[in-house]
């Protein structure tokens, strides 16, 4: 018996140790991971609380519902309505983003003079707030006197003006669009950054073995990409199924019931009806649908077996990028070229393209400026020239008044949401930046020991907590937060919306630091504890300076997403003391009074200028930190 147990022994192979987390992991995660739990945790569990009772609003009475919240809701035509059209919007906004993303993505990929320039251009829609762009859109589509209209008038295509929004199924792909094109510059960034990444030396082999660009995409650039075309999918279809502030906006579910898709019918369950309960169960039906679709993704685009050998060849070759080995894996099988006769000589061929890569050039501009172009051409114009009729977008004259009355209000002829703007401004500034800061100081920490201790179950569980809050709808935290925020006595507060701002960026940030750590070897952690370095001391003097440009490109994605943020102004305060910019945009629509148009498109502008700003001088960050992982996520 001694002799077989030595034997199956030495046969068995030995369990691989796995070192437990140091002290120091557990200290430097537990402040983020404490804060998610009180910012996110409790409004969460609320929330849930809320989707197992029913609340009478008269009485202020509730009893236990179970699960009927949810068998409400199943029963109900317009929830498998609005499931269908949010089915539909989500499809048109994946495809949308992912194509006309991935095409941006490839022209500015290209050396040319003025690429840094289109590059920032190509970030203004995306770093403009959803209700500066939802705005900016409903004018356009606008019935008698809307800019597309106008166009057509002073094209001589009168006869083709309609009311845009006015046809159900028009007005939903309409508002898809816009949707897309305010979305699908992040998808170019993120594409930007995979294909900046890429060995020259892959495309000048294959093409010496007779490949064509089609050829090279499919073969080389796809595969290559596969890991951010599975973020980009993530991030796009959470994005379009959460999609709220847009059809706010634009169409607030109409006409009839033709935009209601689920975000909208969330909301107008629990703030219009007051059906706390079954608004609550359809947006939980709205979380599991993001994790359903992210899970698909991770099976289609996620590791798999040819992956698995590459990494295991990289690992035992010592090859220097994983991806590269990923591609290698997968030759390119090519047949020896068969010869034939070019229909253009070489200089014709060398023409066309250069007259079609500029052509591509030129449609990025139209597409991301023109737009925005359009918006300042309004704010600039005379309040009689924008609804007069027929309609022109050519004004009468160019004016400043509409900037001087949103900067500089009378307080006799100045109305009162134009006397908003200046402080709306300053709320937007001081909380996005106050929200940023806590969470860069927070979340560095914690995306360190979650990169470097990933297998660790307690760093596991946290991590997916945090993934899960990522993937809750707004929606179903504003509730409790106001209902919280009103027993604690700071409703209408910046410290209120600081907190409520936290709950987003926390989670975002957390993860966008997790994948830049990860891109760190770490052989410096090594280095930095054997020159004498404690575990804090390593984070501060070196961990922290080598992933600066990461940092930074957190901190403006952070920031720019507090900016933009509206749901949680809008239910969470309710006076000038605390509303920012994005609500004060949104009261101009509610009054519908006509002569504030151009102080509407005058604090529009305001409110994107910061954005853009941000575009331009940092658009080389944002770059440099999706290609250093900080947008992996």
């Amino acid at each position: 018996m001694a002799l077989i147990d030595q034997h199956e022994a030495t046969v068995l192979p030995p369990r691989r140790y796995r070192p437990r987390p140091p002290l120091f992991a557990y200290l430097a995660s537990s402040p983020t991971l404490l804060m998610v739990v009180l910012v996110v945790g409790l409004p969460l569990v609320y929330s849930i609380w809320l989707v197992l009772h029913r609340a009478n609003p008269i009485t202020r009475k509730t009893t236990f519902a179970g699960l009927s919240n949810f068998r409400n809701i199943f029963k109900d035509p317009a929830f498998w309505e609005a499931f269908g059209r949010t089915l539909y919007f989500t499809g048109f906004a994946l495809i949308g983003t992912t194509v006309i993303g991935m095409a941006i993505a490839l022209v500015l990929n290209k050396a040319f003079f003025g690429r840094g320039f289109m590059r920032s251009v190509m970030l203004v829609p995306w770093a403009m707030a959803p209700v500066s762009v939802a705005v900016l859109w409903s004018f356009i589509y606008a019935g008698d006197v809307g800019t597309l209209n106008a166009a057509l008038n002073d094209l001589g295509l009168g006869a083709w003006t309609q009311a845009w929004l006015g046809d159900g199924n028009r007005a939903l792909n309409l508002v898809a669009l816009t949707h897309v094109w305010n979305q699908a510059p992040l998808t170019a960034l993120l594409l930007l950054a995979g294909l900046q990444s890429m060995p020259a030396s892959l495309h000048k082999a294959a093409m010496l073995d007779g490949a064509g660009p089609v050829g090279r995409f499919f073969r080389i650039t796809l595969p290559w990409l596969r890991p951010s075309l599975l973020f980009v999918c993530i991030i796009a279809t959470i994005n379009a199924l959460m999609a709220f502030d847009i059809i706010w906006i634009m169409t607030r579910g109409g006409p009839g019931q033709a935009t209601t898709v689920f975000a909208w019918l969330g909301y107008v369950y629990s703030f219009q009806f007051l059906r706390f309960g079954e608004g609550a169960a359809m947006l939980y039906v709205l979380t599991a649908l993001s994790f359903a679709c992210a899970i698909v993704f991770v099976l289609l685009l996620g590791p798999s077996r040819w992956r698995r050998r590459a990494q295991a060849d990289t690992a035992n070759a010592g090859a220097p990028n994983v991806a590269e080995a990923a591609v290698k894996a997968r030759p390119v099988t090519l047949e020896p070229p068969k010869y034939k006769a070019p229909l253009l000589p070489r200089r014709a061929r060398r023409l066309l393209a250069k007259a079609l890569f500029r052509l591509a050039v030129l449609m990025i501009f139209l597409w991301s400026a023109v737009p925005v172009l359009m918006l300042l051409n309004m704010s600039l114009t005379p309040a009689t020239d924008l609804i007069r009729t027929p309609a022109s977008i050519i004004p009468s004259a160019l004016t400043l008044d509409n900037f001087r009355e949103v900067l500089f209000p009378d307080g006799g002829t100045t109305s009162t949401q134009s006397k908003r703007v200046p402080i709306s401004l300053m709320n937007s500034f001081i909380v996005g930046t106050f929200t940023v800061l806590i969470a860069i100081a927070l979340t560095p920490f914690a995306g360190y020991v979650f990169a470097r201790w990933p297998r660790a179950r307690s760093f596991q569980i946290g991590l997916w907590g945090i993934l899960f809050t990522r993937m809750t709808p707004a929606l179903t935290l504003v509730l409790p937060f106001f209902v919280i925020y009103r027993g604690l006595g700071i409703i209408d507060t910046r410290t209120g919306l600081v907190i409520a701002h936290l709950s987003i960026l926390l989670p975002l940030i957390a993860w966008m630091m997790k994948s830049t750590f990860e891109s760190v070897p770490q052989s410096l952690d090594r280095a930095a504890i054997v020159d004498g370095c404690s575990r804090f001391q390593m984070m501060i003097r070196v961990m922290i300076p080598v992933i600066r440009p990461g940092l930074v490109a957190a901190a403006i994605f952070g920031f720019l997403v507090s900016w933009n943020e509206f749901l949680f102004a809008m239910i969470l305060t309710s006076t000038p003391d605390a509303q920012t910019i994005p609500v004060v945009l949104s009261g101009y629509l509610q009054q519908a009074r006509f002569h504030e148009y151009g102080p509407m498109f005058a604090a529009s502008v305001l409110s994107i200028l910061p954005p853009v700003i941000i575009a331009f001088v940092f658009q080389r960050y944002l770059v440099q930190g999706a290609l250093s992982g900080a947008v992996k996520g």
